[in-house]
């Protein structure tokens, strides 16, 4: 279910039976001549969109506006990068408005850069400070040192706040990353075809497009994408059902 259809006896509803909470994270970003600029966003919402038709979960908007670096373009190509300080800062109030709703698990899921690249970075800070934070509103300085927590309070300290790869390890292989080549390309081919042009690739294509190389952005497939976008979401799958109560299994 989609969080900005619910209605508020509909969201009270999934946070009183401990729905996770996903949220896909990405990018505008210049993914070659032959595909959409917010390639990252829609792949990680497709997988969301599966997820969420095998899984009992609530779907947040996705962040569109992630921190680029202008890493493969200016603006002149579609990519938009945003600062890196005024990101942070909003990815923390973003979480603490989900924090704030009720939900319990919170799992953000990042189609862009990496874990270490600065889309990554932002949340996963900001979903350190936050968890920090609450545990000193709710216990005195020294809560750690006083008592050994049971394995429910360090699950409701760290674990109400995943950040978290779309492909995660044991999707790979058959998913892999890479940018606008072979196996980005086939996830969009197979997640919206309508949004892929294969026929602007030419001799003039970006490096990363691979056109030298049998498996290149030309030669991607919507049915190798199907096969990883499948991996991928049995992985979550897999990765999902311990943290959903009991009652939902």
């Amino acid at each position: 279910m989609l969080l900005k259809h619910l209605r508020p006896h509909q969201l009270k509803d999934a946070v009183t039976r401990g729905l996770p909470l996903l949220v896909p994270a990405g990018c505008i970003e210049y993914h070659g001549p032959h595909m959409a600029l917010g390639h990252d966003t829609l792949i990680v919402e497709d997988v969301c969109r599966r997820i969420g038709h095998q899984l009992d979960c609530v779907v947040a908007p996705s962040i569109e506006y992630g921190p680029t670096g202008y890493a493969v373009s200016g603006p002149d190509n579609g990519t938009i990068d945003v600062d890196f300080s005024a990101f942070g800062s909003y990815a923390k109030s973003l979480l603490r408005a989900f924090c704030e709703m009720g939900f319990r698990t919170i799992v953000v899921i990042i189609m862009h850069q990496g874990m270490d690249g600065p889309l990554a970075l932002a949340l996963r800070k900001g979903a350190a400070e936050l968890a920090f934070e609450r545990r000193l509103e709710q216990r005195p300085r020294g809560w750690w040192g006083a008592h050994r927590p049971t394995p429910a309070e360090d699950q409701e300290t760290w674990g109400k706040i995943l950040v978290c790869p779309m492909i995660l390890p044991a999707a790979s292989p058959p998913a892999q990353g890479d940018h606008a080549g072979y196996y980005e390309t086939s996830f969009l081919l197979a997640a919206h075809p309508e949004l892929v042009e294969q026929d602007r690739l030419g001799p003039d294509a970006p490096w990363f497009c691979e056109l030298d190389k049998p498996l290149n952005s030309a030669t991607a497939t919507a049915a190798f994408g199907e096969t990883m976008l499948n991996a991928v979401v049995n992985a979550w799958l897999d990765e999902l059902k311990p943290l959903l109560p009991k009652t939902q299994l």
